[in-house]
Order: structure tokens, then C-alpha cells, then sequence
């Protein structure tokens, strides 16, 4: 048992692996929604139940945090810069991502939320000021070319779900948007919770944000004044519980730690990864399609992202801050 958990070390020690590890428990979080919903549960009731299921573990890495002295005291603006990003990441990313599904299918949902990484890349260069490598670029560039080859099989995908009443678009089209600015929510989160990151550490940083965004989705679903929706079926608690632990806590740790050891843009580009397993998960659990379209854009996908990483093992473009390493 001690020389795996040794052999893990160098993995756990990994950005890549990191991105790539949350990206993969992210992704299969879509699988567990749709199950949900066929119980008929709501998307603001689920997403209240995913976070007060997913607080008790951040309050503890909070305490944990200061019994064991690595609490690092933030300055009211560093506080209210965390609270903003997780209230884009965790609480309106998801409310977006969560609607967005009620239309389309759980492939189509990944594709799109995995656009992400694309506007890592432009707010960073917009508004950071940081290059874009040409491999990277690259490599982006292959991945979205095999998710547009996947695109282009499942467009036609239908949940049967209407849109609103005030809403004049089809309900793909619909729900195409709302994933599409759930995308856009995620990655402001990415691009600029860096340098909060490098300050705080990737627990502490992740704890606040998400604590910050558990309360918004009190206070959002409490406005709506009808609580009597929290009582649900058994299984949609379990659906919940499992999104809250399995796909919330874990990956949000894991994509921070990432985002301080590679940096916001390497990380988002491995998130492409994510569509893959999401195109795997619901064929095998949901029975959505499976073909060699989908095979050949899994193959590209793929590719890219090995050459992401040789990119960066190469031209070191954003080296691992081993004074943060404690802290993750």
C-alpha cells in the first residue's frame, strides 16, 4: 500500500494530470444530472442540494486550514475578488450549464461548455496581456476541430424539452445559448483566479469561492419563497450528493491546484479533454450516440492535447511555483 501511494506522488505532483483529472470529474457531472432529472426535480432545487451537500466540505478545509496554521490573511479586496469569481464559476456558470441541459443533449452540453478554453485564452491575451504559444494554439485549434466533427453529428440531438413561452428560439438553439454563457462565466473564473490562487493557496482560495457561491444559491432559491421543492425523491439526494463530492469538491480542488502549477491557459486547454469522456459516460450510461464520427473527433482531441503537453514540457510556458506547492 505505501509504494503506490508513492507512485501517485509524481501524478498528484502533475499540472496536467490535475487539469486533466478535473476536467474528467466535471465532465461525467452532466451524466448525473440528466439521471436526476428524469425524477423531475428542478434545476434551482438541485443545484441548492449539490452545494449544501458540497459546504460541509469546504467549511472543514477551512478549519482545517487554520487549526493547522497555513491560513493566510487576505485583504478585503483579495476577499471580494474571490467572492466574485466563484460566484461566476460556481454559481452562475452552473445555473446557466444546468438550464442549458434541459434542451440538449449531455455531448452537445460538454462541447460547447468546453469553448471554454478558446475564451481562456482571448480574456488572457485581452486583458493579461499573456502570449499564446503557436503550439498552443495548435493544439486548441485540433481540439475544436474534432468537436466541431462531433458537432456536426449530434446538431440534431432533441431532448423534447419546450423553451419559454418569451424566449422566440428553438429549444436547441435555446439551450445552446444558455450553455454557451455558462461557458463564458467558467472561463472568467479561469482567467483571473490565478493571481488570487498564487496569493492564497488552492484550498483556501477554493473553499472561499465556493462558500461564496453556496450562499448565493441560498439567498437565489430562498427569493423564489417555495422550499416545499426541497423534498425530493431518495435518488435525486443521491444524484446530488454525488455531483456535490464526486464533481464539485474534488474537481474544483483539483482545477486549482492545476491552475497554480501550469498556469489559467494550459489548464483550460487540457479541460478539452472533457467532451471525450462526456461522449463515453453518455452512450454507455444515458444510451446517446456513439459512432465513428464521435470516434475520429475523440482521436483528434487526444492528439492535441499530448501535443499541449510536449508544448509545455518544452518551452516551460508556465513554470510550477514550488513555493505555493504546500498550500495545494
Amino acid at each position: 500500500m505505501k509504494s503506490r501511494q508513492l507512485n501517485m506522488t509524481p501524478l498528484l505532483g502533475n499540472g496536467y494530470f490535475l487539469a486533466f483529472a478535473a476536467a474528467a470529474l466535471f465532465s461525467v457531472k452532466a451524466i448525473f444530472i440528466k439521471l436526476a432529472y428524469r425524477h423531475g426535480v428542478d434545476v434551482e432545487t438541485f443545484i441548492l442540494l449539490r452545494m449544501l451537500l458540497a459546504l460541509p466540505f469546504y467549511l472543514a478545509i477551512v478549519a482545517l486550514l487554520r487549526s493547522s496554521g497555513q491560513w493566510r490573511p487576505a485583504s478585503p479586496r483579495l476577499l471580494l475578488v474571490t467572492g466574485i469569481l466563484g460566484l461566476c464559476s460556481y454559481y452562475l456558470a452552473s445555473l446557466l450549464d444546468l438550464h442549458g441541459l434541459r434542451y440538449i443533449s449531455a455531448n452537445f452540453e460538454r462541447l460547447i461548455i468546453y469553448l471554454y478554453p478558446t475564451m481562456v485564452l482571448l480574456l488572457g491575451w485581452w486583458f493579461l496581456r499573456q502570449p499564446v504559444a503557436p503550439r498552443q494554439l495548435l493544439c486548441i485549434l485540433g481540439a475544436y476541430a474534432g468537436i466541431l466533427l462531433i458537432y456536426w453529428q449530434d446538431h440534431s440531438f432533441s431532448t423534447g424539452a419546450a423553451a419559454p413561452e418569451w424566449v422566440s428560439l428553438a429549444p436547441t438553439a435555446w439551450g445552446m445559448l444558455l450553455t454557451l454563457g455558462a461557458a463564458l462565466s467558467f472561463a472568467i473564473y479561469v482567467t483571473f483566479s490565478e493571481g488570487a490562487i498564487r496569493r492564497l493557496g488552492s484550498r483556501q482560495f477554493t473553499a472561499l469561492a465556493m462558500i461564496a457561491a453556496s450562499a448565493a444559491i441560498a439567498v437565489h432559491f430562498a427569493l423564489q419563497g417555495d422550499w416545499s421543492r426541497v423534498a425530493q425523491p431518495w435518488p435525486v439526494y443521491g444524484y446530488a450528493l454525488i455531483v456535490a463530492f464526486a464533481c464539485t469538491v474534488v474537481p474544483s480542488l483539483l482545477m486549482s491546484a492545476a491552475i497554480q502549477r501550469i498556469g489559467s491557459a494550459a489548464t483550460g486547454a487540457v479541460g478539452t479533454s472533457g467532451p471525450v469522456i462526456t461522449l463515453i459516460a453518455a452512450a454507455w450510461v444515458l444510451g446517446e450516440p456513439f459512432t465513428a464520427y464521435h470516434l475520429g473527433g475523440m482521436a483528434i482531441i487526444i492528439g492535441s492535447l499530448v501535443l499541449l503537453k510536449k508544448s509545455g514540457e518544452d518551452r516551460k510556458v508556465r513554470p510550477m511555483v514550488k513555493s505555493q506547492g504546500a498550500a495545494s
